[in-house]
């Protein structure tokens, strides 16, 4: 990187939720780095984001962009906007329902400089907390390098809000896929990490808020119609080109996902017991995908069990 101090374009797409974006706007206010550009995306908002953000200006010590969409046409699309419009050497993303630590973006922009050039992705790991502000879990952030083959199993990356990129990493991966109703993150991610490496920051630098309120994302239905096969018609190919062991593990990965992480904490049963019985069949040397599978077979009384020993375990380790 050269001596001059490197622009960080900071994307925030929102949808009607001016209270939370407001208070992510104000991580963004105490951050330490003071190369910043905002670009918050309102992405056709009943009462329009504008109206929120206007009483900031006067003190905000960063300039901020605010684009409205006519109408919702979801994150992704939202994102792809704030993109376009960004003028940084680096894009940074802030959903609406998080807030950054006060480093967060030094620490970042510190990390690209210290890696060699062909490192194009630094995250962080994320905080969870829920409504009353306790912490509910801390995400890991280890993954680093080439990483294309664990993202092809599993979205090691996360949130968006933990990602920088550099802005030629971006151009190079293209935009984020719109027609993806989730997991548009990971498809993106993976596009990033065939052409870069990848680093991470393993202290928690951002704070998710997931409380009751809604979030930008759809329903389990969409999921099993759309996200899932879209994800495996496009990805397969990739994971293919590792041999056909590990084309077989990344399907297994991705089935596994809809069925524990998606069917199964929503009481779908039917629908969990379903797809992990095909992450069995497609990769059986993993131990997770069998446990899984029991659970779901026992249906409620065996997940409300389960859920009671995680809990003990996480507390013991604490």
């Amino acid at each position: 990187m050269t001596d001059r101090t490197p622009l960080v374009s900071v994307v925030v797409p929102t949808y009607d939720r001016p209270e939370r974006l407001v208070r992510s706007l104000e991580s963004v206010a105490e951050q330490t780095y003071e190369t910043l550009e905002i670009v918050v995306v309102d992405d056709g908002s009943e009462t329009p984001a504008k109206a929120a953000v206007e009483p900031l200006r006067e003190d905000f010590p960063y300039e901020i962009v605010v684009i409205r969409h006519d109408e919702n046409r979801g994150a992704n699309a939202a994102r792809n906007t704030g993109i376009r419009e960004a003028s940084g050497d680096f894009l940074a993303f802030l959903d609406d329902d998080d807030e950054w630590a006060p480093s967060k973006v030094s620490r970042q922009v510190e990390t690209f400089r210290r890696s060699p050039a062909d490192v194009g992705l630094v995250y962080s790991a994320l905080r969870i907390v829920d409504d009353d502000g306790t912490v509910v879990r801390t995400t890991d952030a280890s993954a680093a390098g080439d990483v294309t083959r664990t993202l092809l199993r599993r979205n090691a990356i996360g949130s968006f809000s933990c990602v920088m990129v550099r802005a030629a990493a971006a151009e190079d991966a293209g935009p984020l896929d719109e027609a993806f109703p989730s997991w548009q993150d990971l498809d993106w991610y993976i596009r990033i990490a065939e052409r870069w490496r990848v680093r991470p920051i393993s202290e928690p630098l951002v704070t998710n808020h997931a409380g009751g309120h809604d979030r930008i994302t759809d329903d389990l239905e969409s999921l099993v119609e759309e996200t899932y096969p879209r994800f495996v018609r496009k990805h397969r190919p990739r994971a293919a080109a590792y041999g056909r062991l590990f084309e077989r593990e990344m399907l297994g990965w991705a089935a596994f996902r809809v069925g524990a992480w998606y069917a199964l904490p929503a009481g779908e049963y039917e629908t969990a017991r379903r797809f992990l019985r095909r992450a069995v069949t497609l990769y059986p040397v993993e131990p997770q995908f069998f446990l899984y599978a029991a659970v779901a077979a026992g249906g409620e009384p065996a997940q409300s069990a389960f859920e009671r020993a995680k809990r003990s375990i996480l507390r013991d380790r604490s």
